[in-house]
This record gives C-alpha cells, structure tokens and sequence, in this order.
C-alpha cells in the first residue's frame, strides 16, 4: 500500500478504514466487509467495480487514470474465531489493457473485413457509405460522415453524399475550401480542437456541432478520386489507430470505385461505340441503297442510250449503201472512197452498240446457278463458227462441269475463242486450245485489284448447293492461243470497259469483250485473269465452283 499510495503505516495503524477511504460507503462497498466478519469471503471483480481502493494507476495510457483491481475480501480466523478481516488486492491494470486492446483489434479487423466484403460485392460502392458509416460510428463513436467525389470526365470535386449535420448547413458544405485543400493535398488530414480554433474556416465546423474531423484522400493508382471525411461532436482528438482503420477503410473504398468508375466509362464506351456502329451501319446501308439505285439508273441509261442508238446507227448504213448502190455511176472514185469510208464508221458503232447492250443484259440479267457440262456448251459455239475456226480449236477432253449459268458461261468461253482467232499476227493461223483443272479456293489469280464495276449482287444459290461448312472446290477453265500475246502491264486493265491491250490502229475492236468476260463470271461468283507475254501467246483463265 505504501507503493502505491501517499500513505504510510503508521499513519493509518488504529484508523477506521471507512474514515481513510470515505468513497467506499459511496460506491456500497461496505456490504463485502461485513459478510467478511460473519465469516463470508467476496470477491468483487474488476468488470463490475474497477478497483476498491482508489490508487493511481501504474500505466500511462488513456483511460487507465486508476488501478484496476480484482479484491478478495475473507474472515481472518485465530482457532476457530473470527478476529478480523484480510483483504488482497491485484493489480490487473496491465491485464486488463491488453484485453482492451486485443478487444480493439479485434473489433478493428471486423470492421476491416465487413468493409471489405461489402465493397467487393457492391456494385454501386459510392451508395453504399452511409451504411459503412453507421459500422464505424457504432465502433469509433463518429457522429456524421462526408464523402466528396470527382466527376470522371471533368475531374470537378463535388459533394456526394452525407449524413448527420443540420438541414440549414447542407448547401454550405457542398462545396468547402477547408475539405477541398485537403482534398488537393492527397494525405489524410486531422482537425483537432476545433472549438478551440480562431481561423474563419472552421466557422462551418463549429456551427455543425463537430468539435475533431479526419479527411481522407480516395486516391488509386495515383489518381484523385475523393475525399472521405468522419466527424465526431463530444470528442476533442481522433486517436492515432483509429486514423490506421479509417485510412485503410479509405483505400478499400478508393479500390472499390475507381473499379465502379472503370465500368462505367467501360459501359459508356461500349455504348458510345454501339451509337457509332448503328449509325455507320445505317449510313452503310443508306448509301448502298444509293450506290444501287444509281447503278440500276445508269445501267437503265446505257442499255435506252445504246438501244435509242441503234436506229440512227443503221440509218447511217442505209443511206451509206443508197449512195454507193444508186448513184455509184455518177460519183468520182474519191467520193466513193469517202462514203465507204464514212459507212465504215457507224458499222464500228453498231459493233460497241451490240457490245454494250450485251454488256447492260449480263448486268441485268436475273442469274440461277446449276451444273453445267462444258463440252456441250464449246459445241455449240464452235457450230456458229467458221470451219477454219472449229479446225484450230483443240478440246483436252474430259472438261469438268461447273456451277454456272449456261448462256453466261457460253458467251464467255466465245469471247475468249473470238480474241483468239483475231489476235494472231498477219497471215498466221491461230491456234486454240481449251482445257480445266480442279484447284482450291485459294490458288493464287493473276488479278491483283478488283474490277471497276463491282456490283454488290450475289447470284443466286442452286438446291444443290455444297452444304454449309464444307469448302468444294473450283475448276479452271483454260483458253490458250499461240496469238500476239499481252504485255505484262497491261494484264489487270484489260478487263476494264473500253480497255485494249494493244495498239489500237492494229487491230479492230472496242475494249468491251474481256469487260464482258469479268462481269458475266462475277455474276456467277467466278473470277478470272491472263498469263501472257508480248509474243508469247495468251493463256486466259475462268475459275467457277465445281458442281
């Protein structure tokens, strides 16, 4: 007792205890010493009385200003006879401190835990606070919460969401120069004292109520998401571990929306791009419908154009043949070279005429794609040919049949034997010689460029078509002729409308047999091209669906 207190033995030898320690009649303690001399023993436990003498307490740490005690009071007993009372006192305040903090930790890592978990479930964390803040007033003893937020796009600190302050104050903390600098700072900010502060910035604090606050920074990956700021009206400092909870608490939360903030930029980019798809399609499709009715209105034009032309091209003949048939007797020999001369002429014009109405009829044409046998088709255009024509062309027999709409493929395969037969040189024969061979699909063509006159026309399937998910194969049809043969630069323009190959003054023609070519096989989803050399010959080849 002399350890522990100011007195001394011999001051309080033959004293009443209940005059040295008045507070025990105070508190009720008497009760326990009076069982003692009856010969009953009491124990009086720490939770219930914290000490039975006041004496000051051997620890330095907030709230153990006295000794925490656990008192066994018994009957002192001299052969069998109670002649007094013995009192033992322990000194638990060190105990009793750790099961406090122990207790605080505890209650810390369940509070760090349901934090948390709940901001790993949540969807919408920023709407979630006001119930994390009701856990943490209800452990740390916090009166009112704010939570500031910056916009994703603008980046502008605005208040979110609150609880605990009077109504009247609400508007003037939307937007606090005291929060907002702590904001900026990006460290955890502690208000102290703040009835005790002079500084007009702390005016809106006191008018709250708030005597200490603590603001939190939201910040993750470097960036500045927030402020999260606790306040408390009956305490006049904020501990030191519970700043280490609620920075970790803050973390947790910056995590937890800067994950919100991702799905929502995510969610508005993907709606963003969803607008830009539909309108891009749309426009897609408005220009496609465009793109098609000017195709239609043009190829509408040159098929009336080529057709309105025929009538005047023929008159021109006519009259042609009039002058020369009727007056031939009285004209001079070089009138008459000019008027054949000049008869010459629309006969070139009815030729492209007849080539361009061709053309326009392929383009028009509706297509229906069956199994064609290739032998039959080179029949019958060899039997429209000259004999002289049918003896030069040799037949590497068997042909395999195509996929192809018939009079197409026959007007190609006769373009292709007509070129042959004019393109030779002076006073040679030609020479032709058609063959196919099955390849893939993906064999290499000759044609590196698409032609100028795509269309965006698919022709139309056969019921026998190859099942979805098998890949048939093609078949090239080979056109080889021993003729003049096609320079190297040429090959990819020669497909072209109004295209030649050659010069022009040396052999007849308009450029619009090979252009025939092209289009007929993109009708029927074919390709084509040329392997050629000047003096070399010509190898032209379709390539088809096998059938």
């Amino acid at each position: 007792m002399e350890d522990h207190s100011a007195l001394k033995s011999e001051d309080v030898a033959g004293k009443d205890l209940f005059a040295l320690f008045a507070d025990l009649r105070g508190r009720n303690l008497v009760a326990p010493f009076e069982r003692a001399l009856k010969g009953e023993s009491s124990v009086l436990s720490t939770a219930l009385h914290h000490y039975l003498l006041l004496l000051p307490s051997p620890l330095r740490e907030p709230g153990f200003s006295q000794m925490l005690q656990t008192v066994r009071i018994a009957p002192l007993r001299s052969s069998g006879v109670i002649c007094g009372i013995v009192v033992v006192i322990e000194d638990v305040s060190q105990r009793e401190s750790q099961a406090a903090t122990l207790n605080r930790r505890h209650r810390r890592d369940e509070v760090l835990s349901w934090a948390l978990a709940h901001f790993l479930k949540s969807e919408e964390p920023r709407k979630s606070i006001r119930q994390l803040f009701f856990k943490i007033a209800e452990h740390l003893d916090f009166d009112t919460f704010f939570l500031y937020l910056r916009d994703i796009e603008t980046g502008v600190l605005s208040l979110n969401t609150f609880g605990g302050i009077p109504v009247d104050l609400e508007g003037r903390f939307a937007d606090y120069p005291l929060f907002s600098r702590a904001a900026e700072l990006r460290e955890t900010v502690v208000f102290d004292s703040v009835r005790d502060r002079s500084e007009a910035d702390y005016d809106l604090l006191k008018q709250a109520g708030i005597s200490a606050a603590v603001a939190m920074p939201l910040v993750f990956n470097d960036r500045s998401l927030g402020l999260l700021c606790f306040a408390t009206w009956s305490r006049e400092a904020i501990a030191i571990d519970e700043l280490d909870l609620l920075t970790t608490i803050s973390q947790y939360l910056a995590t937890a929306i800067d994950r919100e903030n991702t799905k929502l930029q995510l969610q508005k980019a993907k709606e963003e791009l969803s607008r830009h798809a539909q309108l891009l399609e749309q426009k897609v499709e408005e220009r496609t419908a465009r793109l098609q009715e000017t195709i239609s209105e043009l190829e509408m034009f040159s098929y009336t154009l080529a057709h309105d032309l025929k009538a005047p091209v023929r008159g021109m003949i006519g009259y042609c043949n009039v002058l020369l048939e009727d007056y031939g007797r009285v004209l001079t020999p070089e009138i008459i070279l000019i008027v054949q001369k000049l008869a010459r002429a629309p006969r070139r014009m009815e030729a492209l005429i007849k080539d361009l109405l061709q053309f326009s009829e392929v383009s028009r044409r509706e297509i229906v794609l069956s199994r064609v046998e290739i032998e039959p088709v080179i029949d019958d255009l060899l039997a429209l040919r000259a004999p002289s024509v049918r003896e030069a062309t040799a037949v590497h027999s068997p042909l395999h049949a195509v996929r192809a709409h018939r009079a197409l493929l026959q007007q190609v395969l006769s373009n292709l034997v007509d070129n042959a037969v004019k393109f030779v040189e002076p006073d040679a024969s030609p020479k032709i010689t058609i063959s196919t061979e099955v390849v893939s699909q993906n064999s290499p063509s000759t044609r590196s460029r698409p032609l100028l006159f795509n269309s965006t026309e698919t022709a139309t399937q056969p019921s026998g078509a190859a099942p979805e998910g098998t890949i048939p194969p093609d078949v090239r049809i080979w056109v080889r002729d021993e003729g003049i043969g096609i320079p190297p630069e040429a090959h990819q323009k020669i497909f072209g409308i109004f295209e030649r190959g050659v010069t022009v003054g040396a052999y007849d023609g308009n450029g619009m047999g090979l252009a025939i070519v092209a289009r007929a096989i993109q009708r029927m989803g074919g390709t084509c091209g040329v392997e050629s050399g000047p003096g070399k010959g010509s190898r032209f080849w379709i390539e088809l669906p096998s059938a």
